[in-house]
């Protein structure tokens, strides 16, 4: 099984993914692997903004550019029939590309405050922004017209499933399950 996480930030992607992780599935991260690796070399540093830069550059030499490579890197394991994540996904031609693969899509999101005291909490270099910032950032990333670039709001609606994550871990790894459960 190919699954497919989208969703905003500090909504729960990466608590998703470590619940999978223990359920045996394999995981392969455009952000945390490529783009920050390519930041680097470029001698960047690797702030959300910098890897949504790089993105959109591999975007705009095709809509699924950057997912094409993170499924190269998983073509092994997914041959092999293991259960992989590819993550995430920014547009809505990545989220076709993880379906046309067969894979299923889920979307998490939270309520804007929520999210953003989680990022807080969390305290990576790519989250050391203001609230205003962040929300900027978010009004920024959810309505782009260029197909090339982030663009989450139409991303989340191409979604198979829509998790919501304002509460604990365990009401939202239930929606996992469902979606699991559905997808067979």
């Amino acid at each position: 099984m190919i699954i497919g996480i989208t969703g905003t930030l500090g909504a729960g992607k990466g608590t998703v993914v470590e619940y999978l992780k223990g359920k045996g599935f394999k995981h392969f991260a455009v952000s945390d692997t490529f783009l920050v690796s390519e930041a680097r070399r470029r001698g960047l540093e690797p702030t959300r903004v910098v890897r949504r830069d790089i993105a959109n550059e591999f975007r705009a030499k095709g809509p699924t550019k950057l997912q094409e490579a993170v499924y190269e890197m998983a073509r092994p394991a997914i041959e092999a029939k293991e259960n992989v994540i590819i993550e995430p996904q920014h547009t809505a031609g990545e989220v076709g590309f993880i379906q046309s693969l067969g894979g299923v899509e889920l979307s998490v999101d939270a309520d804007l405050e929520i999210r953003y005291q989680r990022i807080q909490k969390r305290g990576s270099s790519k989250d050391n922004v203001t609230f205003e910032e962040f929300k900027k950032e978010q009004e920024f990333e959810m309505s782009q017209t260029d197909p090339n670039m982030n663009n989450l709001g139409a991303a989340i609606a191409k979604a198979d499933y829509h998790l919501t994550n304002n509460g604990n871990q365990e009401e939202l790894f239930a929606q996992v399950e469902k979606a699991l459960e559905n997808r067979g």
